[in-house]
């Protein structure tokens, strides 16, 4: 398994339910329209509280300002979970427990919190951009201990 630091700082909010249809045409423009942004990375979940968004800080621009957005204090960086070193596309899902085990708990070590997204296709930890060197250090220190 190899981790790959993702180029973008990345934002994390909360759109509220009754807020969402002032945020439709950016979130459209994200999701559809991708050729019209300079957006990289783009996520968004629906929960029965709330949508979270997570997103690129290119991509945060579409966003309007508003009272039913809620942003994190923190930016995050993205580390590309890839089995075996290969292509990420093309690989088979290492799993939660790998990754928990490998990745998350040498953080949890070092008190860095972390934010998990996990696709089809792929898995992405996050971490406070401000602790990347921490996070870096942590998980050399586990590699070298293997």
């Amino acid at each position: 398994m190899e981790l790959h630091i993702l180029e973008h700082s990345l934002k994390v909010a909360s759109i509220e339910k009754d807020g969402i249809q002032i945020c439709t045409h950016g979130l459209i423009k994200l999701a559809f329209l991708a050729s019209k942004t300079r957006c990289k990375f783009f996520s968004l979940t629906e929960t029965p509280e709330d949508y979270t968004i997570i997103v690129d800080e290119e991509g945060f621009k579409e966003l309007p300002q508003s009272e039913h957005i809620s942003v994190a204090d923190a930016t995050w960086l993205a580390l590309n979970v890839v089995p075996g070193g290969g292509n990420a596309s093309n690989s088979q899902p290492i799993g939660v427990t790998k990754i928990a085990k490998s990745v998350i708990a040498p953080l949890a070590d070092h008190n860095i919190s972390v934010f998990m997204l996990s696709t089809y296709q792929t898995d992405f930890i996050l971490v406070p951009e401000e602790n990347i060197q921490s996070v870096i250090g942590a998980l050399r220190t586990k590699s070298t201990a293997q």
